[in-house]
């Protein structure tokens, strides 16, 4: 079922993920044993989640450019050379290499959404829909494995070697990735092709490999039809009804022109309503990190312990990972986020109720929990709600809720401590991920995700008013409402009569 993204995406997905949960565990201890605040070291976490929002939309364009497997490699390439400035700071060791540590985890931050974003259309591209849940969740288990694996191998460098081996690991796991890549196991038949011309707009090639990674004729019609350039279409118009002697001319120009970009074919209001929710989760995903190194400092643990407590949390995510595919496939994806939400802002709360280890070591647990149920939640969702071209660069405008979130997490967590207390901003994370859970259930209708069920083969997100529209014509060996179908009907009413899906 996962053996065609195993080798071109799972593995070095793996690999990165090991090098990123590494460093995930000391980005606010490195900022610390560089001289920095606990404010400022929270705050340069929260950098790097602004960077990612700046550059998430410019990161859609050029996986689009460059196609998924090749934006992979160059972003791998650029993480290393990243990880080794970082190397250099601590070596340097002077008033300057908080600097240099702080820029470099900017220039680190738009590099891991190019190769997250690359990844994820990959794999939206080539599993089956009744399977897309399934791989989806065995990305985010692969992030997973990563950072339960990363932190572990993290903690024993730092027993040995100065933390900035953690950072030389990572450097390593990039490089390896780039290998497995290379390999010609990790190659996907005309894969390289196909993402190519959709970067153009061209439909036929696009269309041609939804038909074989897929098996869906109609979603190829429902793609040809829906991405004629206007112009073309005009130059056909103009060549059956010719006015004067310059219009066959105006039509070759049209025809030569190069293909404008297709309409992204998305319903907007259900990606705004479930992405506030995306940012609640990201923010309480973003903020775990730095609210665990903060709290552990607190307490007087050492840096390794500190790393040993996140690999616990990552690993009891991997066992309730596989759950949380299962409620994604059978019971939806509303009710997956909810609960992933509920019960890791439980965490938050019992963090702040309980200041020991004891009681951090609970939280952990809850928080891993809750979070090992959402594993893979936020891509699932962003494949469902995708069109079928231009599928990078929505993904691209998508993943603006999950930088954003990014941004939120460890800035509200400096500002807090600032103004008042780490306790209080712990406290603030729980509550607001709660929030996000009342959110989306609130307006699930609205929203409109696969229900119960949605393990089950559904054309894809751009194809499915067509889809509905011919399965009602061989229901009711009708078409589409025409003018005298609608009339008392209001525009909204049109909507829902010729978009079923939508109602």
């Amino acid at each position: 079922m996962l053996k065609p993204i195993l080798w071109p995406v799972l593995i070095p997905s793996l690999l990165f993920a090991a090098g990123l949960g590494a460093i995930l565990p000391v980005l606010v201890l490195g900022a610390l044993s560089l001289g920095a605040s606990s404010a400022f070291a929270a705050a340069t976490v929260g950098i790097m989640g602004a960077v990612s929002l700046l550059a998430t939309v410019p990161a859609g364009i050029l996986i689009d450019r460059l196609g998924d497997l090749r934006a992979m490699v160059v972003a791998t390439v650029t993480a290393i050379v990243v990880l080794a400035a970082i190397v250099v700071a601590f070596l340097w060791d002077s008033a300057g290499s908080i600097v240099v540590y702080t820029i470099a985890l900017m220039l680190f931050a738009p590099v891991s959404d190019v190769w997250n974003l690359a990844r994820q259309a990959v794999v939206a591209e080539v599993m089956p829909s009744a399977h897309l849940a399934k791989a989806m969740t065995a990305l985010g288990g692969s992030m997973r494995v990563g950072n339960l694996v990363g932190p572990i191998i993290g903690a024993g460098l730092m027993l040995v070697f100065p933390i900035w081996s953690v950072f030389v690991f990572a450097g390593v796991a990039g490089l390896l990735a780039i290998l497995v890549l290379a390999l010609p196991i990790a190659r996907i038949p005309d894969y390289g092709q196909t993402s190519g011309d959709a970067a153009t707009g061209t439909a036929s090639a696009h269309s041609d490999h939804r038909e074989t990674a897929r098996g869906r004729a109609d979603a190829a019609d429902a793609t040809t039809v829906t991405t004629v350039p206007r112009d073309s279409q005009a130059a056909s118009d103009s060549a059956q009804h010719p006015i004067s002697g310059d219009t066959h001319a105006q039509g070759a120009s049209a025809t030569a022109a190069p293909p404008r970009r297709a309409r992204l074919d998305v319903r907007w209001n259900a990606v705004i309503l479930v992405g506030i929710s995306i940012i609640t989760l990201t923010v309480a995903r973003s903020a775990q990190p730095v609210v665990i190194q903060l709290w552990g400092v607190s307490i007087g643990l050492h840096e390794s312990q500190i790393s040993l407590l996140i690999a616990f949390g990552a690993g009891l995510e991997l066992v309730f990972m596989f759950l949380g595919a299962y409620i994604k496939d059978h019971l939806g994806r509303v009710a997956t986020l909810v609960a992933c939400l509920t019960i890791f802002g439980a965490g938050f709360i019992a963090m702040v109720t309980m200041p020991t280890l004891v009681g951090m070591i609970v939280a952990v647990g809850i928080m891993a929990v809750g979070n090992g149920l959402g594993a893979g939640v936020n891509m699932t969702i962003g494949a469902d709600l995708s069109p079928a071209i231009g599928r990078a660069r929505f993904l691209g405008i998508w993943a603006i809720f999950n930088n954003g979130g990014k941004l939120a997490g460890p800035s509200v967590i400096a500002l807090v401590i600032a103004i008042a207390s780490l306790q209080f901003g712990v406290l603030f994370t729980g509550l607001f991920a709660i929030a996000g859970a009342v959110w989306v259930l609130v307006w699930a209708k609205r929203i409109g995700l696969p229900g119960r069920n949605a393990g089950q083969e559904r054309p894809p997100a751009g194809a499915e008013p067509q889809a509905a529209g011919r399965a009602g014509r061989s229901n009711e060996a009708g078409s589409r409402p025409t003018d005298e179908d609608r009339t008392g009907q209001s525009p909204s009413e049109w909507s829902s009569a010729d978009h079923p899906s939508r109602r």
